[in-house]
């Protein structure tokens, strides 16, 4: 991979995770909050809880580039199911959720790049073989 994709992976890395560390400290940080938001839309405690730690260590994890694309795919999971709530909200209410989706379909797909701490096995396999 040539530098400029690494840094643009970077730089990905840094937004999509520095969102998720925000986010997944707001529901932590004030677990009465999150789990009285959680009630009101019909999910109990527990995903609270879930959603709130997985976004926090997740977002860590996706900014120091530890195993991004299967980090990648659970955070997706969560905005997946974002925008499916904010449906509601119409097309606008959906665009937050779905455009970091796409960027971590992107971390999902191309891993971190070089400026990683550690890939995983899918990232390190040999992609460059010709097809037979």
């Amino acid at each position: 991979m040539n530098n400029k994709k690494d840094i643009g992976l970077l730089v990905a890395r840094l937004i999509v995770g520095g969102i998720f560390i925000l986010t997944g400290w707001m529901k932590v940080s004030d677990m009465a909050q999150t789990i009285g938001y959680f009630g009101q839309i019909g999910l109990a405690p527990f995903w609270a809880y879930l959603v709130g730690y997985v976004e926090l260590i997740g977002g860590l994890m996706v900014v120091l580039g530890l195993w991004t694309c299967l980090t990648s795919v659970v955070l997706s999971i969560i905005m997946i199911v974002a925008a499916y709530l904010s449906r509601s909200m119409g097309f606008a209410g959906m665009m937050g959720p779905l455009a970091i989706l796409a960027s971590l379909v992107v971390l999902a797909t191309s891993c971190g790049g070089k400026y990683s701490v550690m890939s995983c096995k899918c990232c390190t396999a040999k992609s460059d073989a010709p097809i037979a």
